[in-house]
C-alpha cells in the first residue's frame, strides 16, 4: 500500500509541475493579448480507487482559453446632394401674359415672339448652359431643295413681302423627317450641330412626329445628349420654272438636352418644365385670328399642357436601355467615379472610384455593370470622411 501511495504522490507532483509550465505559457500568451476576453475552465482530478482519501487532496488543473473578437471602426459617410435634389422653382411669364413656364431659378428663359404661329420657349441653365430646353409650336419655312433655295435667293433677295426673308435665311430640308430636320437644319436654325440619332424612342407620335434620342453639339460647341421631337409636314407645293419652291413646316419642335454625364438626372427636370407650360385663353383667341387653321392644334395643346412632358418621358422610359447604360458607365469612368446603391432606400449615388473597396459596411454596394438603374436619377455623391 505504501508503495502504491508513493507512486500516486509522484504522479501528482509531475502533474503539478506540468500544470505550472502550462500556466506560465498561458500567462505569457495572455500578457501578449491583453485585449482578448478570457474564459477560465477548472477541471478536478479525482483520486484512483487504490488511493485512500486520507492520503490525497483534491487536485485541480486550470486551463485558460482565449477567443478573439473582430474589431471594426464605424465609417462616417458624407452625402453631397445632386443639383437636381435642391432646386428652387420659379414661374416666368411672357410680356403679354400669353404663356408661363416654371423653371429652376438658375435657368434663363426666352420667349420666341416673332408671331403667335411660331410662338416658342427657349431656356437654359446659367450654371451649365449646355442644359437646354426648346419648345416651338411651329417652325417654318424650310425649302425643299438647294435649287429652290437658290431660286428664292435670286428672286426675293434679302426680304420677302417687306420683311426678313425666312425662305432664304432658314436652311433647306431635303429629308422631311424628324431625324432629317435636326441633321440638316439643326445648325442653321437652332445652332445645334453634328446631330446623330441614337435611337427612335417612338414613331409617328400624334404631337411630335418621331421622338428621337440623339447627340449633337450645343451652341457652346460641347456634345450633349437629348430627346428631340418635331412633326415635319409638307406645307405646300409651289412650282416655279420647273422647281418645287414650296416648303416644309415642323410642328411642336422639341429639344431637351444635357451633357452626357448628367443627362439621366436632368431629363425628369426638363419633363417637369415641359409640363408646366401654360397657354392662356387669350393666346388661343389671338393665335386663331392670325391663323385660323391652327386653332384645333392650339386647343389640343392647351388641354394637354400638363401631359406633354409625360408623353415624351413615357417614350424615353420605354426605349432601349443599352446605349444609355453604356454611355453613363463611360462617363463615370472618364470622371473617376462609380455608382453605388443604398440598399435600404434604393437611391443611387455617385462615389469616388474605389469607394466600394474601401467601404466596410453593408448599406451601400457598387451598382453592377449594365444594371438598368444606370438610367435612374442620382440623388447625390457619397464620400468617406
Amino acid at each position: 500500500m505504501k508503495r502504491k501511495t508513493a507512486i500516486v504522490i509522484c504522479i501528482i507532483m509531475i502533474l503539478n509541475l506540468l500544470c505550472g509550465c502550462s500556466s506560465k505559457d498561458e500567462t505569457s500568451q495572455t500578457s501578449k493579448k491583453k485585449n482578448k476576453p478570457q474564459t477560465k475552465i477548472t477541471e478536478t482530478i479525482e483520486p484512483t480507487e487504490d488511493i485512500e482519501p486520507s492520503d490525497t487532496e483534491d487536485t485541480t488543473v486550470t486551463v485558460i482559453q482565449t477567443t478573439e473578437e473582430p474589431t471594426t471602426t464605424a465609417q462616417q459617410i458624407s452625402i453631397e446632394l445632386a443639383d437636381t435634389e435642391k432646386l428652387n422653382w420659379v414661374e416666368v411669364k411672357d410680356p403679354y401674359g400669353y404663356t408661363s413656364v416654371t423653371v429652376p431659378d438658375t435657368w434663363h428663359v426666352e420667349f420666341i415672339m416673332a408671331d403667335l404661329i411660331g410662338y416658342g420657349i427657349k431656356a437654359y441653365d446659367e450654371t451649365c448652359p449646355d442644359r437646354i430646353f426648346i419648345f416651338q409650336l411651329l417652325a417654318s419655312p424650310f425649302l425643299k431643295s438647294k435649287a429652290s433655295h437658290d431660286f428664292w435667293s435670286k428672286n426675293a433677295g434679302g426680304n420677302y413681302m417687306g420683311g426678313s426673308n425666312a425662305f432664304v435665311e432658314n436652311p433647306y430640308l431635303t429629308n422631311p423627317t424628324t431625324e432629317g430636320f435636326f441633321a440638316e437644319c439643326g445648325s442653321g436654325y437652332m445652332d445645334l450641330s453634328d446631330f446623330a440619332m441614337i435611337a427612335k424612342l417612338e414613331e409617328n407620335n400624334p404631337l411630335f412626329g418621331d421622338v428621337i434620342e440623339g447627340t449633337c453639339k450645343s451652341p457652346n460647341g460641347n456634345y450633349v445628349t437629348g430627346v428631340f421631337g418635331g412633326s415635319v409636314w409638307n406645307t405646300m407645293d409651289y412650282w416655279m420654272s420647273g422647281i418645287d419652291c414650296g416648303w416644309y413646316s415642323v410642328s411642336n419642335l422639341l429639344v431637351m438636352a444635357a451633357p452626357e454625364e448628367d443627362y439621366t438626372n436632368w431629363i425628369p427636370v426638363m419633363t417637369k418644365i415641359f409640363n408646366s407650360i401654360y397657354f392662356s385663353e387669350q393666346f388661343m383667341q389671338d393665335r386663331n385670328r392670325e391663323w385660323a387653321q391652327i386653332i384645333g392644334t392650339s386647343q389640343y395643346l392647351g388641354k394637354m399642357a400638363d401631359q406633354m412632358g409625360d408623353m415624351i418621358m413615357d417614350s424615353w422610359n420605354k426605349s432601349s436601355e443599352t446605349h444609355d447604360i453604356l454611355s453613363q458607365m463611360r462617363s463615370d469612368s472618364t470622371l473617376g467615379r462609380e455608382r453605388v446603391v443604398d440598399n435600404e432606400t434604393g437611391e443611387i449615388y455617385y462615389a469616388p472610384n474605389g469607394f466600394s473597396d474601401e467601404y466596410n459596411g453593408t448599406r451601400y454596394s457598387a451598382l453592377p455593370e449594365n444594371d438598368p438603374r444606370y438610367r435612374n436619377p442620382v440623388t447625390g455623391t457619397l464620400s468617406i470622411d
